[in-house]
């Protein structure tokens, strides 16, 4: 029975100066208020597991905050490798998003100060005890003062610094508590995108990797053929990239690839799939792009490429592409079949001599 049709019972007002005296009623209500309280953080909790990334997470949670207190700065510093640091700075001022010029590497050195302290504490602390000020001084210019590590089965996954609030007293009791305990709902979240960004690319060059692309592709070509539109994909691979790795030796190589792949990032849209397929050779799915658009985006990009130069030692690097296209034009077409189309296409670029764009022959 709800504590609404409780408190209109006539015994309850009948003892209610009793139970006022006794302290029972403000009791009960307390309690209410909590379960109010944490019934809401549940609903955060399931909100938080939903969030597609990292970026949308902290968007969300920032959200929750600014129902509670506004600090007046907010630091994310999260670790979004697995294997190798790859650390990712979100900066808030008021809850708006800033630039920032905050330097760190790695969390390894304030793996031993969080394995004490796992829950929300105090930035006096974390100062007194990290023992090297060196570590310390990179966050001093967001006046934090309070600082919450985000911990995962495998290690320290990031460390969040509030600063103080904009409005009323210091940190209260219960909003430390709220935040140990969003906190760690944020921690999982943040794992979860973490280790399901791991699964879907590939860790050298942070693409896409195979088995993603043809997942996006099967999506994609179901999706057309309900809506009637066309898209494109490009496959694309380095020109006599074994003769390079001859020449120059596969650190060298590496680093090629690394550069191509940036450069694709650079040249496609947000919204395109780019993914390596193996080795020196790339895939790129071009949602809703036809064939003559898809054209002008692989010559873009080999023109791009053409005029790379990648520094290496003493020397300077280039290479050129090859790119072939395939554009889904409906009917019963599969995944195979425009890659299929599309590996052929290429390999007319590579028989007529190579750093140049061909379409597949079913697109005209």
């Amino acid at each position: 029975m709800q504590w609404e049709n409780i408190r209109k019972d006539p015994k309850i007002i009948e003892n209610y100066q009793l139970l006022n005296e006794t302290g029972l009623l403000e009791h009960i209500e307390s309690m209410r208020i909590e379960n109010v309280g944490l019934n809401n953080l549940l609903n955060e909790a399931f909100e938080i597991s939903r969030q597609e990334s990292v970026e949308e997470l902290v968007n969300f949670v920032i959200k929750c905050l600014s129902d509670k207190f506004i600090p007046s700065s907010l630091i994310f510093v999260l670790n979004q490798g697995i294997m190798v640091n790859r650390i990712k700075i979100l900066a808030y001022k008021n809850l708006k998003a800033i630039e920032s010029n905050l330097k760190v590497d790695t969390l390894d050195p304030y793996e031993k100060f969080f394995r004490k302290y796992t829950g929300t504490t105090s930035f006096m602390i974390f100062e007194h005890e990290i023992g090297n000020q060196d570590l310390v001084t990179p966050f001093e210019d967001f006046n934090p003062e309070i600082i919450v590590p985000v911990i995962g089965r495998t290690g320290l996954y990031g460390i969040i610094l509030f600063g103080p609030k904009v409005l009323g007293p210091e940190y209260t009791a219960d909003e430390i508590s709220y935040l140990d305990k969003l906190i760690k709902f944020t921690s999982i979240g943040i794992q979860n995108n973490i280790h399901y960004e791991h699964s879907v690319r590939e860790p050298k060059t942070g693409l896409y990797n195979h088995n993603f692309f043809i997942r996006r592709l099967d999506e994609e070509i179901a999706r057309a053929k309900r809506a009637g539109n066309s898209f494109s994909i490009i496959m694309l691979d380095i020109d006599n990239f074994k003769q390079f790795n001859d020449n120059y030796g596969h650190m060298a190589g590496d680093e090629i690839i690394l550069r191509l792949a940036a450069t694709i990032r650079y040249v496609m849209r947000e919204e395109d799939i780019i993914s390596r397929f193996g080795g020196e050779e790339f895939t790129v799915l071009l949602p809703e792009a036809e064939g003559e658009n898809a054209w002008a985006a692989a010559e873009r990009l080999r023109k791009e490429v053409e005029e790379m130069t990648v520094d290496y030692g003493r020397q300077s690097l280039h290479i050129t592409i090859s790119l072939g296209i395939a554009t889904f034009d409906g009917g019963n077409t599969e995944n195979f079949d425009l890659i299929e189309q599309a590996d052929a296409a290429l390999y007319i670029s590579k028989s007529k001599g190579r750093n140049q764009t061909s379409a597949s022959a079913s697109n005209g």
